[in-house]
Formats: C-alpha cells, structure tokens, sequence
C-alpha cells in the first residue's frame, strides 16, 4: 500500500512539473503575445521554433525534455528511488504538458517531455531512433518536421526497447508514455497523413 501511494505521489508531482508551459512562458517573455495566437496554436517547442526563433524554440524543447529527466536524474540519483517511482514522476510530466493544470487542461503534445524520459530510460534506442527519424524524415518525407519527426522517434523508440534487456516496468512505462503522446498528436498524424496520401485517379 505505501509503495502504491508513494508512486501516486510521484505522478502528481510529475504532473505539476510538466504543467509548466516553458513555450506559453517563453513566448510570453520574448514577444509579450500568447503563444496560442501563433502559428498552428500549440502551446510546444516546435511553434516557437517556427514564430519565435530557432533559438528560443531548441530552449524550449529542452526545458520541456528536463521536465521528464531533471526530476528522473535527481530522484534517481540522491533517492533510489525504483523504476516504478521513476516510470511515475515521467508519466506524470507527460500527462502534465498535454492536461496543464495551469492552463485549464490545454496543453501541448508532450514530445519533448517523453524524450526526456526515454534519454533517462532507453538512451541507446533513442539515438538510434533518432538517427533513423533524420535520415527518413528529411530525405524522403521532407515536410512537417514537427509531426513526422517525434512520430517516427517514439514509435521507433516503442519497437526498439523491446529488444534489449531492460526490466519490464521500464518498457512498460516507455510503452504507456508512448501511446499517451501518440494520442496527443494522433488528429495532426491523421490530417498530414490524409495530405500526403494520392488522390485516387477517376
């Protein structure tokens, strides 16, 4: 009972970390305009990226990535905790950015967040995702870096972790963050998926 509790604990504290926006708040302090009326409306690394700066986009992105591997690194490494404890703070950060509690519950897609953890977690299958993703995305889909790019590191990331050895709650929980991001930016993986597709010739 108290192991269950003391993981609930860590999800409510993950999950007040990862509502902090650093987009909302970066882009408030750069160019005093609320993120939202920008670009696509997505309170993420990649809209300030795209209507902020480069510059200011890449802080964001990994201010948002910390808020999964700070805590991770920190309870992990001044309080042991256990893998389940530490799967818990990282779920929690990703379900914090997509359902801000700062922010009436509208958040952001929580990409960067869930590298974060996978960097902590499965550091190998990351690069090796994202070695893969660059290649496939800039040499033959060429468009939408900031769908197609995330989506294919996850998903790579999901398939890959299966094959090393990790204990099963790690790869259950990168499982349970992956699905919970892929859902989050499940409606744009379907709208850029319907414009690639060929229309069928009458």
């Amino acid at each position: 009972m108290k192991e269950i509790l003391f993981s609930l604990l860590c999800l409510v504290i993950g999950y007040l970390i990862g509502s902090i926006l650093f987009a909302h708040v970066i882009t408030r302090w750069v160019k005093n305009v609320n993120i939202r009326e920008l670009g696509n409306g997505n309170p993420g690394a990649y809209n300030v990226f795209r209507n902020v700066s480069k510059f200011w986009g890449v802080v964001a992105g990994l201010l948002d990535a910390i808020k999964a591997l700070g805590p991770m690194l920190i309870a992990s490494h001044y309080f042991h905790l256990s893998d389940i404890a530490l799967g818990c703070l990282a779920v929690g950060a990703v379900l914090g950015h997509g359902l801000p509690v700062y922010y009436h519950f509208k958040g952001g897609r929580a990409a960067s967040v869930l590298m974060g953890m996978y960097i902590f977690f499965i550091p190998m299958e990351f690069l090796i995702a994202l070695a893969i993703t660059v290649i496939v995305v800039l040499g033959f889909i060429r468009k939408e870096y900031g769908v197609w790019g995330p989506t294919g590191i996850i998903a790579l990331c999901l398939v890959l972790c299966l094959f090393f050895p990790h204990p099963t709650e790690v790869k259950i929980f990168v499982w349970i963050g992956g699905l919970i991001v892929l859902l989050f930016n499940m409606d744009k993986v379907k709208e850029k998926a319907q414009s690639i597709t060929p229309t069928p010739v009458k």
